[in-house]
């Protein structure tokens, strides 16, 4: 349609063009044909009709280019006529269907793209309605939200006022309290200050006491525990440790009425003593060969007498040896040879008596060994030095241990192999 009108302007155009060069030979014609001057002014007046007849032609077809051109656009706006340049319009067609979508490429000029762009722009705008009804929909439910948070809000503002309330008249009474307090407190500093001082007073007081009291009590232990001591070791020798029950002069040998029931063992030696009660004399001395359970056999040794020897009835007794008890031991000195540390421990512990590492108030005996020639880290000493100068056998003495010699193990015990 753009250009069937374009093409009447051109014909337009040239039609007067050529009147206009018809118009100029007209009047060559005149002034070469003086003759025919009167058709000449004839033709003139009929060109010059059809001149204006082709301008105003021409003004009304550069009135309705300039109007489809204002309307279509595409023209330059810095010239006085509006003329719509194709190059142009061809891009903003291109721009017009890119925009709304349009891809028939049959589709060539813009009176076929505003159909598929009015659907299309009238699609989107349902859509858009759509969203607006979302958004009007969304935006009741925000003011609904947003009148119950102010709701919230407000009995939240109220709750924290009288909670604020509640914390200063809290405070105040704290307050209060805690004067009421610090002044019970100085009061009672005060007065604990004066019970302090008397306590002080009273522990110095019965810290002397207990001192004294302890000093008193140790004391008198240590006497009852010697007394003690004293008097257990005084009945020893009145008390027997198994009788003979028969003896053999031809073999020397006797049997007594200890076994192993009474943790008896071969090699321990006892003194025979007379049966006789009151009569305290030895006779001579036993060491044991054989053992069975209840009786023993013994080879006799060292007869005092050859006229009164050993016979059925008469007592054996040994000072350390306690068929029943149990009983314990702490070792001091140095220990060699057959009685060394490790086989001393065996034989004690052999005959129930328990080796223990220090003093204390169950010990029974402090064995004694031999001097010492180092001292506890193991170092040598410039000269030996005896048991008795141990703090051990000092305490033992104090405390009324009964201090018993190696040589007293060894006279009345013999390691025997096996």
């Amino acid at each position: 349609m753009n250009r069937s009108r374009r093409g009447a302007a051109r014909v337009s155009i040239t039609w007067i063009i050529v009147v206009v060069i018809a118009f100029f030979a007209a009047l060559s014609m005149v002034f070469v044909f003086d003759g025919e001057v009167t058709d000449a002014e004839t033709r003139a007046a009929a060109a010059e009709a059809k001149e204006a007849e082709a301008t105003a032609q021409l003004d009304v077809e550069l009135s309705v280019i300039r109007d489809i051109s204002e309307v279509f656009g595409y023209y330059d706006k810095q010239q006085a006529s509006a003329r719509t340049v194709a190059a142009t319009a061809q891009e903003g067609l291109a721009s017009f269907k890119d925009a709304f979508g349009v891809t028939e490429a049959s589709v060539a000029d813009f009176q076929a793209a505003a159909g598929p762009a009015v659907g299309l722009y009238n699609a989107r705008a349902r859509e858009i309605n759509d969203l607006k009804q979302q958004v009007a929909k969304l935006t009741g439910e925000i003011e609904v939200n947003r009148e119950a948070q102010s709701s919230l809000v407000s009995e939240k503002d109220s709750r924290l006022s009288s909670l604020q309330s509640q914390l200063n008249d809290a405070n105040q009474a704290a307050q209060a309290r805690q004067s009421e307090l610090e002044s019970e407190v100085a009061r009672v500093r005060s007065t604990l200050s004066d019970t302090e001082s008397q306590l002080t007073r009273s522990r110095a007081e019965t810290d002397d006491a207990l001192r004294v009291a302890r000093e008193r009590e140790a004391e008198f232990v240590t006497r009852l525990i010697n007394r003690t001591k004293v008097l257990e070791w005084q009945k020893e020798p009145e008390r027997a440790d198994g009788q003979i029950l028969q003896t053999s002069e031809q073999l020397g040998l006797a049997w007594i009425n200890i076994g192993k029931t009474n943790r008896l063992y071969a090699g321990m030696r006892f003194a025979i003593k007379d049966g006789t009660p009151g009569v305290e004399r030895i006779k001579a001395y036993c060491e044991v060969l054989k053992v069975e359970d209840s009786m023993s056999e013994v080879v006799i040794s060292d007869i005092r007498d050859e006229f009164d020897p050993p016979t059925a009835g008469d007592i054996i007794y040994n000072p350390i040896y306690d068929p029943v008890g149990i009983r314990n031991a702490v070792l001091v000195g140095r220990f060699t040879g057959t009685y060394n540390h490790k086989d001393l421990r065996a034989l004690l512990d052999g005959i129930r008596i328990n080796v223990q590492d220090k003093l204390d108030k169950t010990t029974d005996y402090l064995v004694v060994g031999a001097e010492i020639y180092v001292d506890e880290d193991g170092e040598p000493l410039e000269d030996p030095m005896q048991p008795s100068e141990l703090a051990a056998y000092k305490e033992a003495e104090a405390m009324g241990v009964r201090i018993v010699p190696i040589k007293l193990i060894t006279d009345y015990f013999r390691k025997t192999e096996g």
